[in-house]
């Protein structure tokens, strides 16, 4: 038996896709069933039998932070993909993401350890990596460092790491993948899937910054393919290409037939547009869409290797250009 965390977000749904089309024996955690919904319209994107593949999956509520109910969900299990998390910028959110992501992986890989788990495989973030300060491309052995600049986000996602490297020392297999910003089809109203929905409704502007970009498709490959190897106490940074935002913003308007952003946007006008969003967040009592974090990473020219998964295991990733023609119309269908 095989349990997934996080199973109803980006990453998640697609590893169940995989998963139970390869016939694996799975239980999946979920919070609310209408976060079911979006597990089954992904489903319906990529095969003909999405009821029959959606039902061969066996579906636990639980939260992390529910110890009686996690406790169950681990009955019979033997590999875990603990991709559960929680993602935000926003500042009111800075406890809650403690709590999910540091509180709830401890949770999970102090009930692997209790349970005899074989191996988990944990789903990082590059936000958990640090940087050099000779400007090179980041890679699993960059230092996180706390600055001014550190997010909450980052914070927990260190903190998170450290938890499960404290149970590798206590005895469990464990294998680590920071993604960078991942590129597939989910709800647009969440996560790096956000950026598609931005273009979809026109944006002339783009920022000036550049970043690193994966498909969903091969997170999921290089997930299961540690999951199966004997690799274990390693992390492995997965990035496809590094690209400018103009240029991935670009391509994205070409996937949904609409106009490719034309003008770079300054830092004081973006700093203009993120007190205008945060007031109107505040009196529609919403999120704000831009926040300093936001703001800094848009600006910031970021760059990041995987030759460690390429060296080590022949890992080829798929052209971004591909990745972004083959999903995002998936969006407007």
């Amino acid at each position: 038996m095989i349990l997934v965390t996080g199973g109803t977000g980006l990453i998640g749904s697609y590893l169940l896709l995989s998963l139970v089309s390869k016939g694996e024996q799975i239980r999946a955690i979920y919070r609310s069933e209408n976060s079911l919904e979006k597990v089954k319209k992904l489903f319906g994107k990529y095969s003909d039998k999405d009821k029959e593949l959606f039902d061969q999956i066996e579906w636990v509520q639980a939260d992390l932070l529910d110890l009686p109910a996690l406790t169950k969900a681990f009955d019979g299990v033997k590999k875990v993909y603990h991709s559960g998390a929680k993602v935000s910028f926003n500042k009111k959110d800075a406890k809650t993401l403690m709590q999910v992501n540091v509180e709830g992986t401890a949770n999970m890989v102090n009930l692997a350890l209790e349970n005899n788990i074989d191996k988990i495989c944990y789903v990082s973030s590059v936000a958990a990596l640090g940087s050099y300060a000779d400007n090179r491309c980041r890679d699993e052995e960059a230092i996180w460092q706390y600055t001014k600049n550190t997010s909450n986000y980052s914070i927990s996602k260190y903190y998170a790491e450290n938890e499960v490297w404290r149970a590798a020392e206590e005895g469990l297999n464990v294998v680590i993948v920071n993604p960078v910003t991942v590129i597939g089809y989910s709800n647009w109203e969440e996560s790096s899937s956000m950026i598609i929905k931005r273009v979809n409704e026109g944006l002339p502007y783009y920022p000036t910054g550049s970043n690193g970009y994966v498909g969903v498709k091969d997170v999921v490959k290089a997930m299961e393919l540690l999951m199966n190897s004997d690799i274990i106490g390693q992390r492995y940074l997965l990035v496809s290409e590094n690209m400018s935002f103009k240029d991935i913003l670009s391509q994205i308007a070409i996937a949904l037939n609409k106009k490719a952003p034309r003008f770079a946007i300054s830092r004081k006008l973006a700093q203009i547009a993120k007190a205008v969003d945060q007031t109107k967040a505040f009196l529609t009592r919403g999120n704000p869409t831009l926040t300093r974090e936001s703001i800094e990473a848009a600006f910031a020219k970021r760059c990041f290797s995987a030759d460690k998964i390429k060296k080590e295991l022949g890992f080829e990733f798929e052209p971004m250009d591909k990745v972004i023609e083959e999903e995002v119309p998936l969006y407007i269908k």
